[in-house]
């Protein structure tokens, strides 16, 4: 009886006072129990009213976070690792289910966890956000025997489990549709005794909608990405093994797909970075490991230990495909703002050619998805992405600040003005029912934030509430919670009705003619990073156009050019510069291999002439190049010259006809180019003399030759002629 006055005491609705006498456990309560509940009920009066002192933000349920200031007081963390159903339903009962945690070196006996209910729900956005942003205690705490959980004592460094189970009757509510503020919190005793005061709490969201409920369902496109850096040298060795964390058992990539298994069929739209996908098939098939240090040895490397962990994830990926829509996303995920401020739209584009390739190779969906680093946008890095071929745009709302004055829910959809004609893109956001999504929002903590969202949009009269895109961030973890967290209830609730983007893309979007424009959450690329995709960029274009076979390394170059243009280099600045120098300074050596040399001086002694000039291949593959001759003096000409095609390791010698129309001295300059003019390596000079003789002079020697000529005719022809007319005196003499 003292129990019941205590109930009474507490505000509970008069259907709930009543002690369940059929559930388990409820008459064995222990005499702390209710010597407890009797020091409460004396002390204080009605719970359901009292404002908890130290209370903070709510913490992060069934994940690591970062801890409220009544955490750090006490030591003690509470967490929701379940919730079942998903939704309040009459006539079932709500289970909630999750651990206290003891950080701290404070002994705390007695625990008990309770569950803690705000009678009114939140039918608007605003509402939402209110119940988000509160720092104060809400509700009422439902104190009856067998409807809280005693733990017991929690030594400091342990932890306990705690479960409730409270029946829908049980539960103090209006009734009303819209969702519910819901929370648990956790008294114990230490050595300054117990109080009324929560020494640990959480919240959470449960949304409501009575069967006669005429809301509309919310059309809900999920966007979970799958991305990660990837680190890989010029050979296709990987420079850590930082991968196999990400894709084991309890890691960040293997959690995400634990979340996509539990959700029904269609309900998700998975966007995969290939560059990603590409490297685990990689080390499926077995893979080295080399580090920096043992590259500058020139060490061939170590064999990676994530071969098993990697197939693992590769079979859950596929199995995940079969159930939800797959789409790729360009290759490497560029940052295609801070691309387009630097001007290097090219590194978007081979990026994108990359996905399509791989898409083709893999028979996967060509439909691309354009999303920079969790939406994280300007109108340029939008428009080049559009203009290299992906289908769907992303943007963030935050990069959009005049896009919802007034407060009320963003349009889905928007068309931005560009120079050239609109472009249409989806509109994300940074939080879901007024709280952040962040990489360590818990699965159970975004299930039930999407869940209240939608229940408040489908009770909105604004035909914009009723479509809604959720993306969670690049970098999200849902926790290894994940594998239980039931999510076919929350897909098919009346107020959910799940789309892709591509689908929802396809209506009328809002003109928004403001400013795009990216948050500065993130620091730039370094100048570092930026020069090294320049010289990556240039190099590797250098061979690739000179090679006859240039398809295959085309589409490794694409794939390179995605990777180094990654927005996963703004947080690592280092590791990524020094990943895109290594791969360009490789596409540097070999483009040194093939080089032209010729003669130091070349001497003209007419209007035409030839030179020889040698061109070397010791490239292992074929390749064709053009020679660039140019003579500093315009007054030397140069008789076109063909494209010079080598084999592999072949020398090859080319004669060069010149001409000229004058005499004298100049410096010639020769190179070698791509066939589409790109130069390359390092110039051969040498001089050219020109002698040149005119008409005139010519004709002024020959008539000197002749006149030399005869001349010495009419004196040999004296000296015969005298000759004879001395030999006819000498008889008459004698």
């Amino acid at each position: 009886m003292l129990a019941l006055t205590g109930l009474c005491w507490f505000g509970a609705p008069a259907s709930s006072t009543a002690v369940e006498q059929d559930r388990p456990g409820a008459e064995q309560a222990s005499a702390a129990t209710r010597a407890s509940i009797d020091t409460l009920s004396d002390s204080t009066g009605p719970i359901g009213s009292l404002r908890f002192a130290n209370s903070d933000a709510r913490p992060t349920m069934g994940h690591p976070h970062t801890k409220t200031d009544l955490e750090r007081q006490t030591g003690l963390t509470v967490s929701i690792d379940d919730i079942r159903p998903a939704a309040l339903t009459p006539g079932e009962v709500l289970t909630v289910t999750g651990s206290v945690i003891n950080d701290g070196p404070t002994l705390w006996r007695d625990a008990q966890v309770y569950l803690e209910v705000g009678a009114e729900p939140a039918t608007t956005r605003t509402s939402l956000t209110n119940f988000a942003d509160s720092d104060i205690v809400f509700g009422t705490r439902i104190v009856e025997i067998g409807l809280f959980d005693e733990i017991g004592p929690v030594q400091p460094g342990d932890s306990k489990t705690y479960n409730l189970q409270v029946p829908f009757a049980r539960l103090p509510i209006t009734r009303f549709p819209g969702a519910y503020h819901i929370g648990v919190s956790v008294l114990a005793q230490n050595e300054d005794g117990r109080d009324v005061d929560a020494d640990a709490r959480t919240d959470t969201l449960m949304p409501f909608l009575p069967r006669d409920s005429s809301g509309i369902p919310t059309k809900v496109v999920t966007l979970i990405p799958l991305t990660a850096p990837v680190l890989r040298l010029s050979n296709g060795n990987f420079l850590d093994d930082s991968l196999v964390e990400g894709l084991s058992a309890g890691g960040r990539l293997r959690n995400v797909l634990s979340f996509a298994a539990q959700a029904p069929r269609h309900s998700l739209q998975i966007v995969i970075d290939p560059a990603l996908r590409d490297a685990v098939q990689d080390m499926a098939g077995g893979y080295l490991v080399q580090t920096a240090a043992e590259a500058a040895r020139g060490d061939r490397g170590h064999p990676g230990g994530g071969q098993r962990e990697a197939a693992d994830w590769l079979a859950e990926l596929d199995a995940a495909a079969k159930r939800q829509r797959l789409s790729l996303m360009a290759w490497g995920s560029p940052d295609a703002s801070e691309l387009a401020a630097h001007h290097m739209p090219g590194i978007v584009e081979a990026a994108v050619t990359a996905s399509r390739n791989y898409a083709a190779g893999n028979q996967l969906s060509d439909s691309l998805v354009g999303w920079q680093t969790n939406g994280d946008s300007t109108r340029r890095g939008l428009l080049i992405t559009r203009q290299s071929g992906t289908s769907v745009q992303v943007v963030a709302e935050r990069s959009l600040p005049r896009l919802t004055p007034d407060g009320s829910y963003p349009p889905a959809v928007v068309s931005l003005p560009t120079e050239l004609g609109p472009l249409t893109a989806l509109v994300v956001r940074k939080d879901v029912a007024g709280e952040a999504l962040t990489a360590k929002t818990s699965a159970i903590q975004f299930r039930q934030n999407m869940l209240a969202e939608t229940t408040v949009r489908s009770l909105s009269d604004d035909p914009d509430s009723h479509v809604a895109v959720f993306a969670v961030p690049f970098r999200w973890d849902p926790g290894v919670a994940a594998t239980t967290v039931d999510l076919s209830r929350a897909y098919t609730y009346p107020a959910v009705e799940p789309r892709t983007g591509d689908v929802v893309d396809r209506r009328d979007p809002t003109t928004y003619t403001g400013p795009v424009r990216v948050s500065g959450h993130l620091p730039p690329m370094s100048s570092a990073v930026i020069s090294a995709i320049a010289s990556l960029r240039d190099n590797g274009r250098i061979l690739t156009g000179m090679l006859s076979d240039r398809e295959r390394a085309s589409i490794d170059l694409n794939e390179k050019l995605g990777v180094a243009g990654s927005s996963a280099w703004r947080r690592q600045p280092r590791a990524g510069a020094s990943m895109i120098r290594e791969q360009a300074s490789q596409f540097g050596k070999q483009v040194s291999k093939v080089t032209v040399t010729g003669p130091t001086f070349v001497a003209l002694s007419s209007d035409t002439g030839r030179f020889p000039l040698t061109v070397t291949n010791r490239l292992d593959q074929p390749i064709v190049v053009r020679l660039d001759v140019k003579p500093r003096n315009p007054a030397l000409k140069i008789d076109p010259i063909e494209a010079v095609e080598l084999a592999a390791g072949q020398r090859r010698d080319v004669q060069v006809t010149s001409r000229t129309d004058g005499s004298g001295l100049t410096e010639v300059r020769v190179r070698l180019s791509t066939p589409d003019d790109r130069h390359f390596g390092s110039q051969w000079r040498f001089n050219v003399r020109a002698t040149q003789f005119g008409l005139v002079i010519w004709i002024a020697m020959g008539a000197g030759a002749a006149v030399l000529f005869g001349a010495a005719l009419l004196r040999i022809y004296s000296r015969i002629k005298g000759s004879r007319a001395s030999a006819g005196r000498e008889p008459a003499a004698s």
